[in-house]
């Protein structure tokens, strides 16, 4: 067996190269990986463990991560536009200011992530998990949202110009105004009882079962 298949990757600084070389070879768990600003655009990376890996600022645009596991990965102005993120694990994971505009993130778990600032123009979010996620300010005009779970999710001025969410499952979910939506139909009307419920509410505390213990 050569080196290249039996390298220890997981906390390992690899260059780029080695990191798709390693792949190449069939490697797929990268743990603790740090690739800072690395060039995978386009790249096909199905089911690749990078959980807790650092990739701020990648150039993932059209790259192929459906069922990856990103749980806690930080990716701060990454660059993930038309990328395939079907069914991909993002439980927690730092999206904030990452551009995503036609994303692929349909069945997605996004639990807890927080895409402060990100762009999601027309991505697909359909059937994801949105549980808990924090998307203040996020540009999601056009997004498509249907089936999606959106527990506790956090929309403090975002963009929801052109979305749909007849169809997503809403529960104490903070709106662009800063109302709550206890349900679909109800509407706390006093903005200032948003931080309290999130906070407080049983429904969101029953959110932390979805983290598996992280």
């Amino acid at each position: 067996m050569s080196s290249t298949t039996t390298l220890p990757v997981s906390h390992a600084n690899l260059t780029v190269e080695q990191f798709l070389e390693a792949f190449s070879a069939g490697q797929h768990s990268f743990t603790h990986l740090t690739l800072k600003s690395a060039n995978l655009k386009g790249w096909h990376l199905p089911l690749i463990n990078l959980e807790e890996s650092i990739l701020d600022r990648a150039d993932l645009r059209k790259a192929i991560l459906s069922g990856a596991c990103l749980i806690r990965a930080r990716l701060q102005e990454a660059k993930l536009d038309q990328a395939n993120l079907i069914a991909a694990e993002l439980i927690r994971a730092n999206l904030q200011r990452a551009s995503l505009s036609g994303a692929l993130l349909a069945s997605a778990n996004l639990c807890g992530a927080d895409l402060t600032e990100a762009n999601l123009q027309r991505a697909s979010l359909s059937g994801a998990n949105l549980n808990g996620a924090k998307l203040r300010g996020a540009n999601l005009r056009g997004v498509n949202l249907n089936g999606a779970t959106l527990l506790g999710t956090d929309f403090r001025d975002a963009d929801l110009r052109e979305v749909d969410l007849d169809q997503a499952k809403l529960g104490y979910t903070i709106m662009p105004d800063g109302h709550c939506l206890i349900g679909n139909n109800e509407v706390d009307d006093d903005p200032n009882k948003a931080n309290v419920s999130l906070a407080s509410i049983s429904a969101y505390a029953r959110l932390t079962k979805v983290f598996k213990g992280a």
